[in-house]
Protein backbone atom coordinates (compact mmCIF):
# COMPACT_ATOMS: atom_id res chain seq x y z
CA UNK A 1 0.00 0.00 0.00
CA UNK A 2 2.84 2.37 0.81
CA UNK A 3 4.56 1.67 -2.56
CA UNK A 4 1.39 2.71 -4.38
CA UNK A 5 1.32 6.05 -2.53
CA UNK A 6 4.99 6.83 -3.30
CA UNK A 7 4.54 5.88 -6.97
CA UNK A 8 1.39 7.97 -7.27
CA UNK A 9 3.12 10.88 -5.56
CA UNK A 10 6.12 10.65 -7.92
CA UNK A 11 3.89 10.52 -11.01
CA UNK A 12 1.84 13.49 -9.78
CA UNK A 13 4.98 15.47 -9.04
CA UNK A 14 6.40 14.65 -12.49
CA UNK A 15 3.16 15.80 -14.13
CA UNK A 16 3.15 19.09 -12.20
CA UNK A 17 6.82 19.79 -13.00
CA UNK A 18 6.37 18.95 -16.70
CA UNK A 19 3.24 21.15 -16.92
CA UNK A 20 5.04 24.11 -15.32
CA UNK A 21 8.04 23.57 -17.62
CA UNK A 22 5.80 23.34 -20.69
CA UNK A 23 4.02 26.58 -19.72
CA UNK A 24 7.36 28.33 -19.14
CA UNK A 25 8.69 27.29 -22.55
CA UNK A 26 5.46 28.12 -24.40
CA UNK A 27 5.19 31.61 -22.84
CA UNK A 28 8.61 32.49 -24.25
CA UNK A 29 7.89 31.45 -27.85
CA UNK A 30 7.31 34.31 -30.29
CA UNK A 31 6.81 34.41 -34.05
CA UNK A 32 8.53 37.34 -35.75
CA UNK A 33 7.42 38.27 -39.28
CA UNK A 34 9.94 38.54 -42.11
CA UNK A 35 9.88 42.36 -42.08
CA UNK A 36 10.03 42.73 -38.28
CA UNK A 37 12.77 42.35 -35.69
CA UNK A 38 12.64 42.22 -31.91
CA UNK A 39 15.24 44.06 -29.85
CA UNK A 40 15.63 42.03 -26.66
CA UNK A 41 16.37 43.63 -23.30
CA UNK A 42 17.28 41.12 -20.59
CA UNK A 43 16.83 42.56 -17.11
CA UNK A 44 17.01 46.04 -18.66
CA UNK A 45 20.28 45.45 -20.55
CA UNK A 46 20.44 45.22 -24.34
CA UNK A 47 20.83 41.57 -25.29
CA UNK A 48 20.50 41.57 -29.08
CA UNK A 49 18.20 41.56 -32.10
CA UNK A 50 16.13 38.48 -32.88
CA UNK A 51 14.05 37.41 -35.85
CA UNK A 52 12.58 36.66 -38.26
CA UNK A 53 10.99 33.29 -37.54
CA UNK A 54 10.32 31.49 -34.30
CA UNK A 55 12.29 32.83 -31.35
CA UNK A 56 12.30 32.17 -27.64
CA UNK A 57 12.64 34.82 -24.95
CA UNK A 58 12.91 34.09 -21.25
CA UNK A 59 9.57 34.96 -19.62
CA UNK A 60 9.78 37.61 -16.89
CA UNK A 61 13.45 38.31 -17.70
CA UNK A 62 13.32 39.44 -21.32
CA UNK A 63 11.43 42.38 -22.77
CA UNK A 64 11.02 42.55 -26.53
CA UNK A 65 10.62 45.75 -28.52
CA UNK A 66 9.15 45.11 -31.97
CA UNK A 67 10.64 47.15 -34.81
CA UNK A 68 9.38 47.14 -38.40
CA UNK A 69 11.95 47.20 -41.20
CA UNK A 70 9.31 48.24 -43.73
CA UNK A 71 9.43 51.68 -45.29
CA UNK A 72 7.24 54.05 -43.28
CA UNK A 73 5.73 57.41 -44.11
CA UNK A 74 5.47 60.60 -42.11
CA UNK A 75 2.94 63.12 -43.35
CA UNK A 76 4.21 66.68 -43.25
CA UNK A 77 2.13 69.77 -42.65
CA UNK A 78 4.19 72.73 -41.48
CA UNK A 79 1.20 74.93 -40.87
CA UNK A 80 1.47 78.59 -41.85
CA UNK A 81 4.89 80.16 -41.66
CA UNK A 82 6.53 83.29 -42.98
CA UNK A 83 9.41 82.69 -45.39
CA UNK A 84 12.56 84.83 -45.50
CA UNK A 85 11.02 87.18 -48.09
CA UNK A 86 7.97 87.85 -45.88
CA UNK A 87 5.47 85.72 -47.82
CA UNK A 88 3.15 83.32 -46.02
CA UNK A 89 3.63 79.68 -47.02
CA UNK A 90 2.64 76.17 -45.99
CA UNK A 91 4.46 72.99 -46.98
CA UNK A 92 2.55 69.73 -47.16
CA UNK A 93 3.57 66.27 -48.30
CA UNK A 94 5.40 63.28 -46.93
CA UNK A 95 8.80 61.90 -46.01
CA UNK A 96 9.42 58.15 -46.38
CA UNK A 97 11.97 56.50 -44.10
CA UNK A 98 13.01 53.08 -42.87
CA UNK A 99 14.94 51.54 -39.99
CA UNK A 100 18.37 50.28 -41.04
CA UNK A 101 19.85 49.67 -37.57
CA UNK A 102 17.46 48.20 -35.00
CA UNK A 103 19.88 48.59 -32.09
CA UNK A 104 20.33 52.34 -32.65
CA UNK A 105 16.60 52.90 -33.18
CA UNK A 106 15.76 51.25 -29.87
CA UNK A 107 18.66 52.40 -27.69
CA UNK A 108 19.55 55.89 -28.92
CA UNK A 109 16.11 57.51 -28.76
CA UNK A 110 13.21 56.99 -26.33
CA UNK A 111 10.39 56.69 -28.87
CA UNK A 112 11.87 56.59 -32.36
CA UNK A 113 8.55 57.02 -34.20
CA UNK A 114 7.53 60.16 -32.29
CA UNK A 115 11.06 61.55 -32.48
CA UNK A 116 11.23 61.02 -36.24
CA UNK A 117 7.83 62.67 -36.73
CA UNK A 118 8.67 65.70 -34.57
CA UNK A 119 12.14 66.14 -36.08
CA UNK A 120 10.80 66.00 -39.64
CA UNK A 121 8.06 68.55 -38.89
CA UNK A 122 10.42 70.94 -37.09
CA UNK A 123 13.31 70.77 -39.58
CA UNK A 124 11.10 71.16 -42.66
CA UNK A 125 9.36 74.20 -41.20
CA UNK A 126 12.72 75.72 -40.19
CA UNK A 127 14.17 75.14 -43.67
CA UNK A 128 11.01 76.44 -45.36
CA UNK A 129 11.24 79.64 -43.32
CA UNK A 130 14.82 80.17 -44.48
CA UNK A 131 13.95 79.89 -48.20
CA UNK A 132 12.38 82.84 -50.01
CA UNK A 133 8.82 81.89 -51.05
CA UNK A 134 9.50 81.95 -54.80
CA UNK A 135 12.61 79.78 -54.37
CA UNK A 136 10.61 77.04 -52.68
CA UNK A 137 8.16 76.96 -55.57
CA UNK A 138 10.83 76.97 -58.27
CA UNK A 139 13.65 74.92 -56.82
CA UNK A 140 12.23 71.82 -55.13
CA UNK A 141 15.48 69.93 -55.66
CA UNK A 142 17.56 72.35 -53.56
CA UNK A 143 14.82 72.32 -50.88
CA UNK A 144 14.90 68.50 -50.75
CA UNK A 145 18.70 68.52 -50.70
CA UNK A 146 18.72 70.99 -47.79
CA UNK A 147 16.15 68.92 -45.87
CA UNK A 148 18.14 65.73 -46.48
CA UNK A 149 21.39 67.41 -45.33
CA UNK A 150 19.72 68.56 -42.10
CA UNK A 151 17.95 65.28 -41.31
CA UNK A 152 20.53 62.72 -42.44
CA UNK A 153 23.07 63.18 -39.58
CA UNK A 154 20.31 63.06 -36.96
CA UNK A 155 18.62 60.03 -38.48
CA UNK A 156 21.89 58.16 -39.08
CA UNK A 157 22.55 58.34 -35.34
CA UNK A 158 19.11 56.80 -34.77
CA UNK A 159 19.57 54.01 -37.36
CA UNK A 160 17.07 55.57 -39.79
CA UNK A 161 17.44 56.30 -43.51
CA UNK A 162 15.32 58.76 -45.51
CA UNK A 163 14.18 57.11 -48.74
CA UNK A 164 11.96 59.77 -50.32
CA UNK A 165 10.80 63.35 -49.81
CA UNK A 166 7.79 64.83 -51.59
CA UNK A 167 6.55 68.28 -50.56
CA UNK A 168 4.22 70.78 -52.20
CA UNK A 169 3.32 74.37 -51.47
CA UNK A 170 -0.24 74.31 -50.16
CA UNK A 171 -2.55 77.21 -50.93
CA UNK A 172 -3.14 79.51 -47.99
CA UNK A 173 -6.63 80.81 -47.52
CA UNK A 174 -6.98 84.31 -46.18
CA UNK A 175 -8.57 83.82 -42.76
CA UNK A 176 -8.32 87.43 -41.65
CA UNK A 177 -5.03 87.17 -39.77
Amino acid sequence: MQIFNVTTLMIGLALIISTVLLLFVSRGLKIVKEWDRIAVLRLGKYYGVRGPGIIWMMPMLDKGIMVSLKEQQTLVDTGKYVSSDGSTRRLMGYVNWKIIDVQKAVLDVEDYRASIYNTIQHQIKKIGESFPGDTVIMDEESLYSEINQELEPIFTNWGVKITEIDLKIAPIENDGW
